[in-house]
Order: structure tokens, then sequence, then C-alpha cells
């Protein structure tokens, strides 16, 4: 973790864990001084109360943070992760209370005051965070010093970008291309140029430098670059060779993955591996623990639903009363998915005749009344019963709850490499496509979109939202055919 993320990661935890206390004191004082409905507990009661409380703030915490985007977030972001927060300490507290039996849980006043407060606080602490960060920490002793060795037309875009920073503090530009300092570019002085760039490092308080040159600038440097390495900079060196796929990806408008780098050497040459975000190592544990309960939670209520559902279909269409399909998974791997049979027998044979009828635009394969489908099969397709069996593949580690659609062999053979993005987390049984109106998007791009958001801001809390939306749209038979 950099600096700048411990710094902004113990802030968030510092004033969370105020606005909790705010909370609980204020709450204290409405429930106990104002409305005089608190009962009598002991100094026991109350130690037990606040074990569980700061327990319960400790997990949410570690959880579903958002310390990374703290910065970054609009008023309705922070607001709406306020409110999340409130509420899942509050389920958290509830059954912690519920599991100990404590006596303060006989307190409904104080329980809804606090997590009132609680919710107001949290916005109020977070907006005065952001506030402080972005207008008044890079003026403090704590602040990133950072000088920047540029050219005139790259300094701009690199200025605005690291000013938005808010715990660096911009001491001056190079530019390689002038012939004498003086002036300012976007508020920042120009100390130095070409000649005099070295001895500007030397007695100016830095403790980075960007370096963002052209290519054939980059040979020249090589005097200088040796002096700041060995200074004990930190130098930040710009690789020309990403600029053409970055650049062009915000000119066009196009959708481009975010990447994280790492810099690796082998055979005495440096390799920059570029790969996709990496989801934290915790989380994904936490994801798979999630996902085992939840297997063997839907094992459990699926078995007397498939048992009712096993005797029409078997009546309707004779066959076998589970269907096992080939599918692509992580990152390339094959799998058995495994369905409750919604179609006829010769359902494959007799998709070649009806791919004109397709209403998909790209891979998937959809059409309106399918005569595949049986007439039991259409009914557990609308209310999703034929997804159960699939609770066996979550269990097995094929899948996971909240995923990707995973897609057949044909469609993956016609994937081009943008497609492929989709595959880099396990597929599910349900996804952020599945939620939105699945029925409704017809157009193949438009899902790999939906999977590729997911993917690249994936976090646990997405996940629970996830599946409690896909409640509400199985109840509702939306999105399903």
């Amino acid at each position: 973790m950099a600096n700048k993320d411990k710094i902004q990661y113990l802030l968030n935890l510092l004033v969370d864990a105020v606005s909790l206390l705010v909370s609980v004191v204020a709450a204290w004082l409405v429930t106990d001084k104002v409305l005089h409905v608190l009962l009598d507990y002991t100094l026991q009661d109350w130690n037990q109360f606040i074990l569980i409380l700061v327990l319960s703030f400790v997990v949410v915490f570690a959880l579903f943070n958002g310390s990374s985007g703290l910065t970054r977030r609009g008023w309705k972001s922070e607001l709406l992760l306020c409110v999340q927060n409130t509420i899942l300490l509050g389920a958290l507290l509830a059954v912690c209370l519920l599991m100990t039996k404590a006596t303060l849980l006989e307190s409904r006043y104080l329980y809804v005051g606090i997590l009132t407060a609680n919710a107001v606080c949290l916005y109020l602490s977070h907006t005065a965070l952001k506030t402080y960060l972005n207008k008044y920490f890079y003026k403090g002793s704590l602040a990133t010093l950072v000088g920047i060795i540029t050219t005139s037309d790259r300094a701009p875009a690199l200025i605005h970008d690291l000013k938005h920073d808010w715990d660096k503090k911009l001491q001056g530009v190079v530019l390689l291309d002038e012939s004498k300092p003086g002036g300012k570019v976007d508020g920042v002085p120009v100390a130095a140029v070409y000649d005099t760039a070295l001895e500007w490092i030397r007695h100016e308080p830095l403790d980075e430098v960007y370096v963002n040159v052209p290519y054939q600038s980059g040979d020249s440097l090589r005097p200088l670059l040796n002096e700041m390495e060995s200074m004990g900079l930190c130098v930040h060196l710009n690789l020309t060779v990403l600029e053409p796929y970055t650049s062009a990806a915000r000119q066009s408008g196009e959708w481009f993955p975010k990447l994280q780098t790492t810099v690796e050497t082998a055979g005495g040459v440096p390799f920059v591996t570029i790969s996709t975000g990496e989801h934290d190592f915790g989380a994904m544990i936490l994801k798979r623990l999630m996902d085992i309960v939840g297997a063997l939670v839907g094992l459990v209520i699926s078995v007397p639903i498939i048992a009712v559902t096993a005797i029409p279909l078997k009546l309707e269409s004779p066959g076998p009363l589970f269907f096992r399909q080939k599918r692509v998974g992580l990152n390339g791997r094959t799998f058995y998915i495994c369905k409750l049979r919604s179609m006829y027998m010769d359902a494959e044979q007799r998709k070649k005749d009806l791919m004109a009828q397709n209403k998909m635009q790209g891979l998937m394969f959809k059409m309106d009344d399918d005569p595949r489908i049986t007439k039991v099969g259409k009914f557990i397709r609308r209310t999703s019963i034929d997804e159960l069996p699939q609770f066996w593949n979550i269990l097995k580690g094929d899948m996971s709850l909240v995923g990707t659609r995973p897609p057949t062999l044909d469609e993956y053979e016609q994937y081009d490499s943008h497609h492929k993005r989709r595959l880099s987390m396990k597929p599910g049984l349900t996804g952020l496509w599945q939620v939105s109106g699945r029925s409704n998007i017809q157009n193949f791009e438009e899902v790999v979109k939906l999977d590729v958001a997911y993917i690249d801001n994936w976090s646990l809390g997405l996940d629970i939202r996830i599946l409690v939306k896909t409640i509400g749209v199985v109840f509702r038979r939306t999105g399903a055919e």
C-alpha cells in the first residue's frame, strides 16, 4: 500500500471511529436524558454492548470502507456509501446482539438512534475529510514534494492530473525543450531547463520526480536519471510504448480496461507486466466462503423444488432430468454446467436451423417463442428454477454466486480478444447483466461492458447488492425468458 493510501486509510478509519463514538453519545443523551426511555442497564451490559459494537464496526470498515475512492466520490455516491455502511453495521450488530442474547437488545430507541446518528455523522465527517485533503493537506509538512521533468507539449496534462492528487505539492517543472527557466505552467513555476535541471534537483527539496518525455529524449536523460537514483529519489518514468493505447482510448471515447502494472527484471532486461486490476486476496477468500455457504443453503432449498418440478417435466418430455453442457469459465477453463432440462432432447441439433431468428446482436443466441423449449421449460425459466442445480457448480468451485454468464464453446470460439476480458473472474449464477434487464439487452457488446464494469468495480458489497436485486428480479419475473 502506497504512503498516500495508508494516510487516507488511517484518516478514514479515524473519522469513522469518531463518528460512531459521537453517534453513541448522541443517541444515549437523547434516549436517556431527553426522552427518558432508556432502561437502567448495568456496567457489564454496557461493556458487552460496546464490545459487540466495536467488533461490528471493525468488520464493516475492513470490508466496505471505500477509503481508496474517498476524494473522488461525489455527494450522491458518498451519501449512498454512508447509508450502505450504516445498514450493514446495523444488520451485523443486530445479529451479534441476538446471538449473544445481550441485554441492550431490548433498547430499540438506542439502536435506531445510534444508526441514524451514525449515517449523518459519517456523511458530514467524510465531506469534511475530503475538503481537508483536497484543499489543505498538500500545504502541510506531510505532503509529498514533487518535481516534474517533461516537454512543453506534455506538461499541461501531467500537471493537471498531479494537482488533483491531494497529497502532492508541485515544487516546479523542468522543460527540456525551453532555452531558459521562468514563467509558469498551470500555476507551477518553470524552475529549470535541460542544462540547469541537475542543479535544481540537487538543491530543491523533493521526494518524487515525474519524468514524462518522448522516446527520442530518453537516451539524453540517462545521466540525469542516474544522478536522481543516486540521490535516493523516487522516480516515475513514462513508458512511451503504452501511450498509443491509452491516448487512443481517451480520444476515441472507447472502452479501455483499468491496468495495473509491475516491473521485474529477467536476463538483465526490465520487463513491464501489464494486467487487469487485481482484487484483494482477503476479500476473494471471503467471496469464496460466501459461495460455499450460499451453495449449501441453495442446495438444501433446491432439493424439494426440483423433486416437485421433476414430475411434470419428465411427463411432458421423456429424457434426463438434468442438462449438462460444456461451458467456458475462468480465463478459458472449461467445465460442465448443470441445469434442469427445459428443452426437448434435439434442441442443439435444431439450433442451426433457427439461427436466422436470433434477436441478439453478436455471439449469444436468443429468440422469441423458442420452439425447442417445453411448456414446463418456459415456466422453470421464467421462475429461474432451471438454474437451481448450478449451486452444485458453485460448491465445486467452477462458478460463483455472482459473476459473469459462462459462454458456450461455440460462442467462445468466436470471441475477439476484448471479449475474453469478461472471463477474468469466475462465472456466476447471477450478475450485473442479469439484474439489468437481460431480456431487454440485445447487443452482446453491451453484455461485455456490463461484465467488465462488474469485474473492474468488484467488491463484496457489490456482490451483496446484486444478490438482493436478483431476489427481486426472480420474484417479479422480470428480465428472464
